[in-house]
């Protein structure tokens, strides 16, 4: 672990799946249709991009974080030790980022220098999660940390039994995640002390979405299930006949999640029943291709992309096509959308932003 740093933790933040609880619902609204307002190609397969402080964060394949203008000018960048398959958390002046090399990066977000960093014993490949001044994120040696937001000092670490994949999500000072074990667990935020664990019929690589009406994962089995929030017990269950590695995506009544069939699928949150089930993408996947990308709700749009070799936006109601845009897909980035403007991958080395 490296240094402190004098900036403060200031309520600017950007997160994966649009906030803390992985709803992947937005306060803003974006209508389609988009037009591409540039594009600009990078030295790695671009990852999923997060928008904050008018910028563009994002992290490549090929080991570095950059951070972009609006306008495609390049601000900064960081080169890491290795590959970087997360998204940055912007909280407050950082962005943090966990590695394959195993470290957690804390940088500074309008420079990009490291703040600190802290090594685990195995990959990184889930994003934080904030509280406070505190974040948190697990990794792939079976333990979840939480560190002082400012100086990286370790707070606590818990072995949760298997490898961690996914992203944490937060809700009134509690943290949710899944295992490749198939465990689900909640952790008190303060102490990491276990509330309840729960167990889903397979692995998990789909991040948690948590709401008041409930824990909502997918499994690499195929199975979707609903947990109850202050128990953990499992309220339904249904089979997807095919795996299931995207994060869903919630409000008030109904989730929304995509599969390895090749379509998003909208359940009612108080049974699982099927609402409608749309295809995304413009081609089959084929036996060695997986589904990652995840949808995000804005407004009455449900966007996905670049998922099967397209960006769509799909009517909430009905599912059906409102616009897309064909780009190189598939990926298993999912898009970003904030200040104005979409930004995606195009399931390769190149970033995209539309704006209406």
């Amino acid at each position: 672990m490296t240094g402190t740093h004098p900036t403060t933790i200031r309520r600017v933040e950007a997160h994966f799946r649009g906030d803390l609880r992985r709803s992947g619902h937005l306060a803003t609204s974006l209508l389609p249709p988009l037009r591409l307002a540039w594009a600009c190609a990078f030295d790695g397969e671009v990852r999923s991009p997060t928008i904050a402080h008018g910028r563009i964060y994002f992290n490549t394949l090929s080991g570095h974080a950059h951070a972009v203008a609006l306008d495609g000018r390049l601000v900064w960048r960081f080169t890491s030790g290795t590959r970087l398959n997360a998204s940055m958390m912007i909280w407050g002046d950082y962005a943090y980022c966990g590695c394959n090399d195993a470290f957690f990066y804390c940088l500074d977000a309008h420079t990009g220098a490291v703040v600190w960093k802290h090594r685990a014993g195995a990959a990184i490949q889930g994003n934080f999660a904030a509280l406070g001044d505190a974040v948190f994120c697990g990794s792939y040696d079976g333990f979840v940390y939480a560190f002082d937001a400012a100086s990286g000092d370790l707070r606590w670490r818990v072995n949760v039994g298997s490898g961690v994949n996914c992203s944490v999500a937060e809700m009134d000072g509690v943290l949710y995640l899944g295992t490749n074990g198939g465990a689900v667990i909640a952790l008190d935020a303060n102490t990491g002390d276990t509330i309840w664990q729960a167990h889903a019929p397979g692995g998990i690589n789909s991040t948690c979405a948590v709401s008041q009406h409930g824990l909502f994962t997918g499994t690499r089995t195929g199975w979707f299930c609903a947990f109850d929030i202050v128990s953990g017990k499992l309220y339904w269950s249904v089979n997807f006949g095919a795996k299931i590695y995207a994060s869903p995506a919630l409000d008030e009544e109904f989730v929304y999640i995509p599969s390895d069939l090749g379509t998003l699928r909208k359940l009612r949150i108080a049974d699982g029943s099927v609402v409608w089930e749309s295809a995304i993408g413009t081609k089959k996947l084929s036996p060695a291709e997986q589904i990652w990308t995840c949808p995000l709700l804005s407004g009455d749009i449900v966007w996905i992309g670049p998922a099967l070799g397209e960006i769509a936006a799909l009517d909430r109601a009905t599912g059906a096509k409102l616009w897309s845009y064909p780009v190189e897909g598939p990926s298993s980035s999912s898009l970003a959308i904030g200040h104005g403007v979409l930004a995606s991958s195009t399931g390769g080395r190149r970033l995209l932003v539309f704006c209406p």
